[in-house]
């Protein structure tokens, strides 16, 4: 049994703030230490928080590594066309560039504390022609103006870690781009093969009951069957050659569909000859850890979301007290008494006194996000949970479901190959002959059928653990437990 254990962060007068010591107030939301003695279980991860520590130079999240899951099907076309898709994909496209935007809003998110230079000139008309010697008041000046607002309250480390939060956000939304649309290039290439494969065997049973109907027609003719066993063979033979066109049309389909992942018009013509089903009963998936899910794009921005919140709520609390402006002026200016050069400068304090409670307000605002974002985690956490229990109760549904059609063809080639022999010896009707091979062929569509669907049962693993099918890495770290919860 897991022991698990948190802190909230509280302003620095507190015990439970040590790491941000140098600054007197600073709420970052959570930070959250575990300690824990088992392997995690999917139910530890689903009342479970953050543990990742921020610290006052950057946010340095350890994530772990995800893996080419699709390298499961073992399948050099479909490796081909995620490299494809992963490349050209139009909605990866806009994904990437919102995160190159919120890189470089990152990039300078701090530099409102920095020292910061302008260059100024003015000139005014007057019926005076005094000269002036304050160098602010000159009728003609240039000037060079720096300001410095000094972030006593850590500022700045909160406005650097806040932007690093959301490029990685935007990071974690490319990544969730990624996942879903490679495992839909993935579910159409399997549902392709499937379908190729389905649409060979309906020319076999096509044959089968070709030959069933002129078998029915002869018996209805010689008086040895019914009209109606006639019709009804016409009426299968008929509805044989009508799922024949229907598939023509799904394979046209899933190919075009591929093209549009990959971000091309037309689909690859290579595509339409038909090739061996990417099979998953290779994939070894018999238990999902419950770090898995930390893989999840999903979870993992919903994380970074908590973060953030509580950065923001230190911002918030900084604007409660006094502000530190630096500021100064070298200026050229005309018409004067004396020197054309002048120097001006010096420190400006500014302190909230009253504002209606508009800080405070702001204060209880982002405190509140805070518990929302707080809770969108713990509810990414338990859907997270869900999805990937039940896509592995799906998997393990559909290996057994694999495993019985697949039996079940078996005993319907034995049963073929029996009738084969009496039909060769003479000791048999020709129609038991017919009625296996249709036995066969069906059989055969169900194990192609389960095939797929095994297939794609996989796929929403991957899907539902972020890209994982055997596991987090060794590095990773346990989540504490939800503050008031056992």
């Amino acid at each position: 049994m897991s022991r698990l254990h948190h802190h909230l962060v509280a302003p620095i007068g507190t015990t439970d703030g040590s790491i941000f010591k140098r600054h007197r107030w600073v709420i970052f939301g959570l930070l959250l230490t575990s300690c824990q003695n088992g392997p995690a279980t999917l139910s530890d991860i689903a009342t479970s928080l953050p543990s990742q520590q921020v610290a006052e130079t950057g946010v340095q999240l350890q994530r772990p590594q995800r893996q080419a899951w699709w390298l499961a099907l073992n399948d050099r076309q479909l490796n081909q066309i995620v490299a494809s898709v992963e490349k050209d994909n139009l909605s990866i496209a806009q994904a990437r560039e919102r995160l190159a935007a919120a890189s470089a809003v990152a990039h300078s998110a701090s530099s409102q504390f920095l020292p910061n230079v302008g260059l100024s000139g003015s000139a005014t008309g007057a019926n005076v022609k005094s000269k002036v010697d304050d160098i602010s008041r000159r009728p003609a000046q240039l000037n060079l103006e720096t300001t410095w607002e000094i972030a006593l309250f850590g500022q700045d480390g909160l406005a650097r870690q806040s932007a690093d939060l959301e490029r990685q956000m935007a990071a974690e939304d490319v990544n969730a781009a990624k996942l879903s649309i490679t495992a839909e290039a993935a579910i159409s290439y399997v549902r392709l093969r499937a379908l190729q494969h389905q649409r060979q065997s309906l020319d076999l049973l096509s044959s089968a009951t070709a030959r069933a109907r002129n078998i029915a027609v002869v018996r209805s003719t010689s008086g040895l069957g019914t009209r109606l066993e006639a019709e009804t063979a016409d009426v299968d033979s008929a509805a044989v050659e009508m799922k024949k066109r229907a598939l023509d049309s799904a394979i046209a389909d899933e190919i075009q569909r591929i093209a549009i992942l990959q971000g091309l018009p037309e689909g690859d013509a290579a595509l339409a000859a038909a090739a061996p089903q990417p099979v998953a009963s290779n994939a070894s998936v018999a238990q999902i850890p419950a770090d898995a899910l930390r893989q999840r794009p999903d979870v993992q921005r919903a994380e970074l979301a908590v973060l953030k919140a509580g950065a923001e709520v230190g911002i918030a609390e900084s604007d409660l007290y006094p502000k530190l402006h630096l500021s100064g002026m070298i200026g050229l200016g005309s018409p004067v008494s004396g020197s054309i050069l002048g120097v001006m400068g010096g420190p400006s304090l500014q302190m909230p006194i009253f504002d209606y409670g508009k800080r405070l307000d702001i204060v209880e605002a982002r405190k509140a996000q805070m518990r929302e974002a707080v809770a969108a985690y713990r509810q990414a956490v338990l859907a997270a949970h869900g999805e990937a229990s039940s896509a592995l109760r799906a998997l393990n549904v559909a290996r057994l479901e694999t495993a019985r059609a697949k039996a079940s063809h078996a005993a319907a080639r034995k049963n073929l190959k029996a009738a084969e022999r009496l039909a060769h010896e003479g000791l048999s009707d020709p129609s038991l002959l017919v009625t296996r091979q249709i036995a066969t062929a069906e059989a055969n569509q169900l194990v192609i059928q389960a095939i797929r669907d095994e297939a794609e049962a996989l796929i929403a693993v991957a899907r539902a653990t972020g890209g994982s099918l055997t596991g987090m890495p060794k590095a990773a770290a346990p989540y504490p437990a939800v503050p008031g919860r056992s």
